[in-house]
């Protein structure tokens, strides 16, 4: 009987998916609408809310991007096939050309991020089409869901500036892979980011029919590349972040495709990963060993908790508490709750370390569960240094896209 409960469930949210986004609340966004309006808004939600309509400003005089503006040519000779160099590789001072490169975890070859390779672009275009497509739905001005629509045209749709739905040269070294399973991490955004944000553009006027099967056709192309391709599925047996990280990636488009057998796949997957990777004191040790401990931490976290959450809406059980043998989600959270506060000392190896990152995680997990668990760290937690772009991040993700947890 609970199992046909759960079908039937699966059913109705299938029929309801377009007006349903993977990882945003519908629930929140609205009420944070309506706060806006009613001039309501607490002030870390004003704030956030300020950086985003000035975000979105800026994108308003952006060129649409498209992968085709690089300068470096993939293997494949075409400049709509995506292309990223691998962040932590860098030219071997000891050999005439420099190759092959030599890896330095956790320091970021600045040739990894320019205008050269796609790396940098995917990230600006997802971010500023996700804040223009914000935009409109928290304003109603149509001129932002113009420039999302113009933006996701040029990037998915349009013959000559289109990506090929593959991420067949992502993070390559030079001198030894033209591209990696790595290199699947980078399409995280189109997760995170942009099926969200179509799921809420197609409300807006100047969508069109057309819009919808072609956005439908690239996801579909791009989600059978990453249940069918070797390097992604390389990806998919990792047992660190980047593992985590496919299953997000998959059941977020899956979710927006109404794919339910590939979405419960994912967050089975998921359970075992979370076996895998943490243990009973919450601590994970593939992601202590980095040089930058705290950030991938945190990042692995990140992925899992945003799939718990879907996990959640879809019916498919409680992937929070998900326990076999080692540690649960709950329990890393734990772990990293307490350094949240930026005095607290991080005990392990670190060369970077941004507190407020882990709030959003928190006040994640409070909605699901529906309890205050973290309401301590979130509510004493400071957004002071509006430089970080993280900060800010956080500060969005707590207080404009969600709202914490309050109490009946």
């Amino acid at each position: 009987m609970r199992n046909l409960w759960i079908a039937l469930l699966w059913l109705y949210s299938a029929l309801s998916v377009a007006n349903d986004p993977a990882f945003l609340s519908l629930n929140d966004l609205q009420k944070v609408k309506q706060q806006l309006a009613h001039h309501q808004a607490a002030p870390p939600t004003l704030d956030a809310w300020h950086q985003l309509k000035q975000q979105a400003d800026n994108a308003l005089q952006h060129p649409n991007p498209s992968v085709t503006d690089k300068g470096m040519m993939p293997p494949s000779g075409s400049k709509q096939d995506y292309l990223s160099l691998s962040a932590y590789w860098w030219p071997d001072a000891s050999t005439a050309d420099g190759l092959p490169w030599q890896r330095r975890d956790g320091e970021v070859n600045p040739a990894s991020k320019n205008d050269q390779s796609d790396g940098v672009r995917l990230a600006r275009f997802t971010a500023d089409f996700q804040a223009l497509t914000l935009a409109w739905y928290f304003t109603g001005n149509q001129r932002y869901a113009d420039k999302a629509l113009a933006m996701m045209r040029h990037w998915f749709i349009n013959p000559t500036s289109r990506m090929h739905p593959n991420l067949n040269f992502a993070q390559g070294i030079p001198g030894r892979s033209a591209g990696r399973h790595d290199g699947v991490l980078d399409g995280r955004y189109f997760a995170t980011r942009v099926v969200d944000a179509l799921t809420l553009l197609r409300n807006a006027p100047g969508w069109q029919p057309a819009d919808q099967q072609a956005m439908q056709q690239w996801f579909s192309e791009y989600l059978h590349w990453l249940r069918h391709n070797p390097l992604a599925l390389q990806e998919a047996a990792a047992v660190n972040n980047h593992g985590s990280w496919y299953c997000t990636q998959v059941a977020g488009i899956a979710w927006y495709l109404g794919d339910r057998e590939t979405v419960t796949a994912m967050v089975e997957l998921a359970r075992n990963k979370i076996a895998l990777q943490i243990r009973a004191d919450g601590s994970q040790p593939a992601e202590l060993a980095r040089t930058r401990s705290f950030h991938y931490s945190y990042f692995n976290l990140q992925a899992l908790s945003a799939l718990a959450q879907l996990a959640g809406k879809a019916g498919l059980g409680d992937l929070w508490h998900s326990q076999q043998p080692g540690g649960s989600l709950l329990a890393a959270l734990d772990m990293m709750a307490p350094y949240s506060d930026a005095t607290k000392l991080w005990p392990w190896k670190n060369r970077d370390r941004v507190s407020q990152r882990i709030i959003p995680l928190l006040s994640m997990a409070d909605n699901s569960l529906q309890q205050p668990r973290y309401q301590q760290w979130i509510m004493q937690t400071q957004w002071k240094d509006q430089k970080s772009g993280a900060v800010r991040q956080a500060q969005r993700d707590t207080w404009l896209l969600s709202l914490p947890y309050q109490q009946p």
